[in-house]
This record gives C-alpha cells, structure tokens and sequence, in this order.
C-alpha cells in the first residue's frame, strides 16, 4: 500500500476509536465532541511541512474551547455562526504524544505499513489513557474543580471566561485585575475576556443579543 492510502487507512482507524467516545468528525481531519453549552473538546490532525512522499510527518492536537471565547472570535474575526472551532481557537491546548499529553513538538511518523501499524497502537493506547480524563471537563462543575490540576496555567483563563459569560461582576474583575500579576492586566487574553463580558451587559441592557449570537 502507498503512503497517502495508508495515512488515510489510519485517520479512518482513528475517527472509528474517536466515535466510540462520542466525537464526530468534521471536515478534514478534525474530530469534535461538545458539551450541552457548547463547549468543545478537539482533536485535530496536522500534518507537517517537512512530510515527503516517502514520509508522512504529522502532529496529533487536542484543544478544550469555551463556548463564550468561541462566541468572542467569531465576532471579532466576522466569522459566520456556521464556522466550527478549530484547535487553535483553544483555551487549553496540548498535543498527543509519545508520553501523552506533551507540551513538546512530538512528532508522528509513518512511512510504511511497519510503522503505520507501530503508531496506530501507539496512538490508541495513548487516547485510551488520556481521553477519560479530559471527557470529564465537558461537564463545567467538573471543569472548574478539575481545571487546576488538568490544565495547568490555562486554568484561571477557564475559569474567567465562563463568569465572563454571566456579564462583567465583581468576582471576574477580581480573578483579572487582583489574583493575577501585574504584567498581565494588559494582556491579550486578560482585555478580551474583560472586553467580552461587558459586550454581554451591554447587549442585555438594550435588549439585543451579542454580535455573532444568533
């Protein structure tokens, strides 16, 4: 078999395991599974520039997006309500690797039907150890009890976007402005959080949904 069918043979193998935890893929190679408001776990394929025709080089991304920061870029890119997130568009982000969640570079590689079998196995018996532990966090009471010890640094961020959510309150600027650093009150992230939760008080005050919520 060439490479690109066997590439794809193992897509396919993946998408089959990703379904029987409750994921749907989308268009390409990025698999989705989404809690009742809309949070999303996503797991995205990407492959490598550095791929040749003998060698498929790729990275396997896994992202947790927020319902209210996914709202927040669609409107600030003017994107339609139809566009799906992607990896990128995560508040967490990580990428599945050789020791499962990595933080590193760690690259797959297949190059024949030896290794394609080798990262297969790999790969999903790195989904069966990882996957039941993040699932999880698409229940949001489990989401911020666990976040801290899940998500690492990116936890605070979870936790302000979802009161950012509610409108701007005395507990959310206190999570940006007091509990956090000096160097990141002017932050990107910290302005668009703030940014977005009063977008959702002005839009409740006159009666209109916010941009890009239909």
């Amino acid at each position: 078999m060439s490479l690109q069918p066997m590439f794809n043979a193992f897509v396919t193998a993946l998408g089959d395991q990703l379904a029987g935890y409750g994921f749907k893929r989308g268009k390409g190679r990025v698999f989705r599974r989404y809690s009742p408001e809309g949070d999303a776990l996503i797991i995205e394929l990407q492959t490598s520039d550095h791929s040749t025709k003998w060698e498929k080089i790729f990275y396997i991304n896994m992202a947790l997006v927020l319902a209210p920061k996914w709202e927040r870029d669609r409107q600030q890119y003017g994107l339609p309500a139809s566009e799906l997130p992607r990896h990128f568009h995560g508040t967490w982000r990580q990428r599945i690797g050789f020791s499962r969640l990595s933080p590193a570079d760690d690259q797959w590689r297949i190059a024949d039907e030896v290794t394609a079998a080798q990262v297969s196995e790999q790969v999903r018996r790195r989904l069966d150890e990882t996957l039941p532990e993040l699932l999880p966090l698409l229940d949001r009471d489990q989401l911020i009890e666990r976040a801290p010890q899940i998500l690492g640094a990116a936890a605070w961020r979870v936790r302000a976007w979802l009161l950012a959510e509610r409108g701007p309150s005395k507990e959310l600027e206190d999570l940006l402005f007091a509990e956090q650093p000096a160097h990141n009150h002017n932050s990107v992230p910290t302005k668009a959080i703030w940014t977005y939760a009063n977008s959702k008080a002005a839009a409740e005050s006159s009666g209109e949904r916010a941009p890009g919520v239909s």
